[in-house]
């Protein structure tokens, strides 16, 4: 049975213009709407009768879409969530999106038809949760972990630019003047925040830029690999990387064991979250902790809140939520090394 997507594929129109034609909302030109109609006839669209009428009710199911189904700093966020709604008689729909837009959007217009009654997402690109304030601009929606460009719905984040400052701040105590930072994907709001305070700490000490190399790319343990390969090659003078997510650093850690760099004694590694696999690395991660339990909470609770406006009258201002976390400082990270690596790492061979 044809679905919204394929109507939207078929008339070239984004997911929410489609909804908005078949479902009789305002705001839509009579030509698109016949157009629209005409094609979801043809392709034997049948709405779901039924779902108009649980949203007219409550269906007390809660949508929420993740990128990383492996990340603990998300399952565990689940897991939070999950159990505050339930305590008010919700149940949790999980989707993880792998970080893909298309897919991030497809489940996103997934749960808008269902009628779920609210949806808390983790965005993977500055679009966001676009699709469901068109396709239901009534729904309440919790942007949780990351931003996206949308300023018309409710958002709980960590300081993540703060926390990439201490961890600068704290390898510069300790002697080191070439680090390097391993990022994400440029776009998303993480490591917008985390590049920026990295930058920001740098100017700040005094640190030359061309000591401190910044290098973006994915979220996953394989780039992390890449990223410290080229360091070791490029930038030998570095005494210490910064791996700004749970999963490069993984990838940072394994690498540079195979390569024979001792951690840390001649290269110092610190990471961003504190997954509980951290606490016992060789060595123990160095990083920097959101209060997980804390934002799931409230991630939570402007769900709720929202879900408790009967009208619009009652109806507040997006809100945006910032946790501040802490440096946890562990055996990863000491002085800078006072030789060279050896020329077998630093040339890669």
């Amino acid at each position: 049975m044809a679905n919204l997507k394929d109507i939207a594929k078929e008339t070239g129109l984004g997911l929410g213009t489609v909804s908005r034609a078949l479902s009789g909302a305002p705001r839509v030109s009579p030509a698109t709407r016949r157009r629209v109609e005409e094609v979801a006839e043809r392709l034997g669209y049948r709405s779901n009768g039924l779902a108009r009428a649980l949203r007219r009710s409550q269906t007390n199911v809660i949508g929420l879409v993740i990128p990383d189904m492996e990340n603990e700093f998300y399952t565990s966020g689940a897991a939070i969530l999950q159990g505050v709604l339930a305590s008010q008689g919700y149940r949790l729909l999980l989707g993880c999106n792998n970080s893909d837009p298309e897919t991030d959007r497809e489940l996103l217009a997934s749960l808008v038809e269902q009628r779920v009654d609210g949806i808390a997402h983790t965005p993977c690109d500055p679009d966001g949760s676009r699709v469901a304030r068109e396709m239901s601009p009534g729904m309440p929606v919790v942007e949780y972990a990351r931003r996206s460009a949308l300023d018309t719905v409710d958002s709980v984040t960590g300081d993540e630019q703060q926390g990439s400052a201490q961890i600068v701040a704290h390898l510069a105590a300790l002697g080191h003047t070439r680090i390097a930072m391993v990022s994400g994907p440029p776009g998303l709001s993480t490591t917008v925040a985390r590049v920026a305070g990295f930058e920001e700490a740098c100017r700040r000490l005094r640190l030359r830029k061309r000591d401190c190399p910044q290098l973006s790319g994915r979220y996953d343990a394989e780039w992390g690999s890449d990223a410290v390969l080229r360091i070791l090659r490029d930038h030998p003078e570095v005494t210490a990387v910064y791996a700004s997510s749970s999963r490069i650093v993984l990838g940072v850690l394994e690498t540079l064991r195979r390569a024979g760099v001792s951690v840390p004694g001649q290269m110092s590694v610190a990471g961003f979250l504190n997954p509980q696999w951290f606490r016992i690395a060789g060595p123990p991660l160095t990083t920097y902790e959101l209060p997980l339990r804390e934002m799931g909470d409230m991630a939570a609770q402007l769900l709720l809140q929202r879900l408790g406006e009967e009208d619009a009258a009652q109806r507040h201002a997006p809100r945006a939520v910032r946790f501040e976390g802490r440096l946890v400082v562990r055996e990863s990270t000491a002085a800078p090394r006072t030789a060279p690596l050896p020329r077998s790492v630093a040339s890669g061979a």
